[in-house]
């Protein structure tokens, strides 16, 4: 999959993208809290448990991966685990795949987002047939509840998300949009947003930094968000206005941040804070400080660590470490974005 320009390193500039986006209110007022229906949405954020398939398990004879594709065709079989999301990339050079199947289940919907031009398919349902192309882009969105039969032709490199139908519930309650909870099925236009909300996760880098969990978490949110206004069936919900937090309530959540440098904190922790649900704290938040919870994580990792630059003799990778940073290259990075100057040659030119 091309990720999206900026997205080679997806902690470092997720952010700057989701700002962008247009799912922010246009009027500011103090936001003011509502409830929630049932248990919170979690993402975990400890690092969601990735996978790779091994070359014995993509080899083994009739192996077939939770979608229903035979792994000796897969190239690349990534997967992200969340509470209620699941997200995968999935590619293949194989000119022909052949039959998809999957039983109905009540896992949820699937949509899938093809990174390239030039695959096929035929899918099968009663006693019909429809072939679809896919383009850079363009997005497929499968119930679930159906059973799915489908053949396969041409190469691709699919980036998917798996929601269960709690999952899509609750993001709709949040958003004000309980009455689209069902997706629009079938095969879409092109979406660079999503393209850009997916791509993300999953950096094309050799060896890509492990985003903070945070990021994720507020990464899962954004995708949520984006899918019901995009996808949603039924008639969306009136927008228009924009949210802002109170100094108090600001207060409140860099403490926590601020308690929590290495990023173990939810935005569900910080919303709740707020009495907000989560979609609201995000917006409201940025709108307030100019910056995402993300972005104010990043912020203070670097103020913290250029007062260790200053007034210790730890070594980067210490600071690093100290600091909350995946690593020192991470670390680097990000000081260096921040500041216009790699810690150690700021560490020199201040002592000097």
């Amino acid at each position: 999959m091309r990720v999206p320009t900026g997205f080679e390193s997806a902690e470092i500039d997720f952010d700057a993208f989701v700002k962008r986006q247009t799912f922010m209110r246009s009027t500011v007022q103090e936001a003011r809290p509502r409830s929630s229906v049932g248990r919170k949405m979690e993402l975990w954020l400890e690092m969601p448990e990735t996978h790779n398939h091994s070359p014995n398990e993509r080899h083994a004879r009739g192996a077939l991966d939770g979608l229903g594709c035979p792994l000796s065709k897969l190239q690349s079989d990534r997967q992200i685990l969340g509470d209620f999301m699941t997200f995968y990339r999935k590619t293949s050079d194989s000119a022909a795949i052949g039959r998809v199947e999957t039983p109905a289940t009540n896992r949820g919907f699937l949509i899938g987002l093809s990174g390239t031009g030039g695959h096929r398919r035929t899918v099968f349902k009663g006693n019909s047939a429809t072939d679809h192309d896919f383009g850079e882009n363009s997005v497929y969105v499968r119930d679930f509840s159906e059973h799915y039969k489908a053949d396969l032709r041409g190469s691709f490199d699919f980036v998917l998300l798996e929601v269960t139908n709690a999952a899509l519930a609750r993001i709709a309650d949040r958003e004000g949009e309980s009455s689209r909870v069902d997706l629009s099925r079938g095969v879409h236009d092109a979406d660079p947003v999503l393209a850009g909300l997916l791509g993300a996760l999953f950096s094309t880098s050799p060896q890509p930094s492990k985003p903070s969990a945070l990021f994720i978490d507020q990464m899962s949110v954004a995708i949520g968000t984006h899918i019901l206004q995009r996808y949603g069936a039924g008639e969306p919900a009136p927008t228009g206005r924009r949210y802002a937090l109170s100094s108090r309530r600001v207060a409140t959540v860099v403490e926590m941040i601020d308690s929590r440098l290495n990023g173990n904190i939810s935005i569900d922790n910080l919303a709740s804070a707020c009495g907000l649900s989560s979609a609201v704290f995000t917006s409201a938040f940025r709108e307030t400080t100019g910056k995402t919870p993300h972005q104010w994580l990043m912020k203070r990792r670097v103020e913290k660590s250029r007062g260790l630059l200053l007034n210790s003799n730890l070594s980067l990778v210490e600071i690093a470490r100290s600091c909350g940073f995946t690593d020192q290259s991470h670390f680097t990075r990000i000081f260096a974005r921040e500041t216009g100057t790699p810690p150690g040659a700021w560490r020199r030119n201040q002592r000097s």
